[in-house]
């Protein structure tokens, strides 16, 4: 069985994300800003997409309203609220972010940043002489700001900002660590059939796994890649019509798909 998870994380990764950009216009239209909004639906479906949803019954909502004064994602469980979130995606302003805590705007809810920004509140509250005005905790998404602005200019284009080279040489390093990883679990059960069968050797085990842990994680990495590229481009290009804005999503899906693919037959290629 051909082994294709490094296409699998590659197209994987852009149907969610697709999916995320795609709430987050739905929500708060083509807006500069929208990269605070896709951090609230990535916190959402990832959140939904954990497999203790299973046991604890428990989903996450948008608030109804974009510009909510206090809470933008609630956890129902059985028809009630049972935790309330406030997202951050702030960390080029914090200082608005820490002066809205001190005036206690988000008293009674938890309080979520991105990476960058919980790192960048909790050294100002750690900072503060007295301890006492800033005593909210602010706790990590684990959702980085530049993957929120990656998928704010893939939706929408360049009015979301500018899509930068660092971004995208973080996009195909953390998918194809992922792919590779993906991908040497794959081989590890298929070839370790093999081996206990006896069809294959102890050292053609090492090489088949070191194969595909090196291919699954070029496939992601450059249809991850490609797909940040082709969508941003489209979208970009497609703003000023009246073409539906999912359309630069759907392309990027196709192009995680396609270009992964091609180079995961172009490395097997290699080894036939």
């Amino acid at each position: 069985m051909e082994n294709k998870g490094g296409v699998a994380t590659a197209t994987g990764r852009e149907i969610f994300e697709a999916k995320c950009g795609i709430e987050a216009v739905q929500r708060a239209g083509n807006n500069p800003n929208l990269k605070g909004i896709v951090h609230e639906t990535m916190f959402k479906n990832s959140y939904n997409m954990s497999p203790g949803r299973i046991f604890d019954g428990k989903a996450a909502v948008l608030s109804k309203s974009a510009t909510a004064v206090r809470d933008d994602v609630l956890i129902k469980q059985g028809g009630k609220i049972v935790e309330r979130f406030q997202l951050k995606d702030t960390p080029a302003s914090i200082g608005k972010t820490v002066k809205q805590v001190a005036e206690k705007h988000y008293a009674g809810t938890n309080l979520v940043g991105t990476k960058e920004t919980a790192k960048a509140y909790n050294a100002v509250k750690n900072a503060a002489k007295s301890g006492k005005r800033i005593t909210q905790n602010m706790t990590s998404s684990k959702i980085s700001s530049t993957d929120t602005a990656r998928v704010a200019a893939k939706t929408i284009g360049s009015n979301a900002g500018k899509l930068t080279a660092n971004a995208i040489g973080k996009t195909a390093v953390s998918s194809g660590a992922v792919g590779a990883a993906v991908s040497a679990g794959v081989e590890v059960i298929s070839s370790g059939v093999k081996l206990v069968n006896g069809d294959i050797s102890g050292e053609e085990f090492i090489v088949n796994v070191a194969k595909e842990t090196v291919g699954g994680g070029l496939a992601a990495a450059g249809g991850s890649a490609a797909a940040t590229v082709a969508a941003t481009g489209v979208a970009t290009a497609l703003a000023a019509t009246t073409a539906p804005f999912w359309i630069a999503p759907a392309i990027g899906i196709g192009a995680a798909a396609a270009v992964s693919s091609v180079i995961k037959g172009i490395w097997d290629g290699i080894w036939d």
